[in-house]
């Protein structure tokens, strides 16, 4: 007798976050399902957590993902097309991650996650962005590298200069973000699938959090 691997419904893998997206997804753009507003890029060197593993590691190569709705808090990754009865706004339309998992038997979505993913510059090509977008984008990812800002901020208690340089990579972060939407490159809704999230968000990985000071702001340890 067949096993019945239909999906329940019950919305809990959705909850978990929305998933990465392929080369095989690519339809999704060209068919206008999906907009640059409904993904978010999580970058190389981000700390996502490995299932396999069990912990926390770096992200070696970028992915794009669906992204939680736009007025979700920071630790909520709630897909944003989960409809409030648990069913998917873009059911028989949706990422091949989604139509591969189920959660009783997880191998093939586990052989999927070595299928080549979307990057940013498809994508890019995929919706016909202004050609400077990726010129932008390569802008910020070699001024703000996770690489970089590792050992500043192992260092930030002890080190005067590691704490001057991840400020300044935190500033740099946030006044380019703001300069791209004033000089009208990208609108604001753009900007997680550009840049990735903010490092005022995601320097929490390193367990490190910001506070406003007299002379801008002040980066400060997580206390255990």
């Amino acid at each position: 007798m067949s096993k019945d691997t239909s999906c329940v419904g019950c919305g809990a893998c959705c909850k978990k976050g929305g998933p990465a997206l392929h080369t095989k997804d690519a339809f999704l753009f060209e068919e206008n399902i999906l907009q640059i507003q409904d993904v978010v890029t999580i970058r190389a060197g981000e700390l996502v957590r490995d299932d396999m593993k069990n912990r926390l590691v770096p992200l070696p190569s970028e992915l794009v993902k669906l992204a939680p709705a736009a007025n979700a808090r920071p630790d909520d990754w709630t897909c944003r097309f989960l409809t409030g009865n648990n069913r998917c706004f873009l059911h028989g339309r949706h990422p091949a991650e989604c139509r591969a998992f189920y959660c009783k038997e997880p191998e093939a979505l586990m052989q999927l996650s070595n299928e080549p993913r979307l990057e940013r510059e498809k994508i890019c090509e995929l919706v016909k962005a202004p050609a400077y977008w990726t010129e932008l984008i390569k802008t910020h990812e070699e001024a703000v590298c996770y690489e970089e800002l590792g050992p500043w901020a192992l260092a930030i208690d002890e080190d005067e200069d590691a704490r001057r340089k991840f400020i300044e990579k935190v500033e740099f972060d946030r006044s380019f973000r703001e300069l791209v939407v004033e000089k009208k490159a990208a609108p604001a809704e753009a900007l997680p699938f550009l840049f990735g999230r903010p490092l005022l968000q995601t320097m929490v990985m390193f367990k490190l959090t910001a506070r406003p000071s007299a002379n801008g702001i002040n980066i400060v340890k997580i206390p255990e």
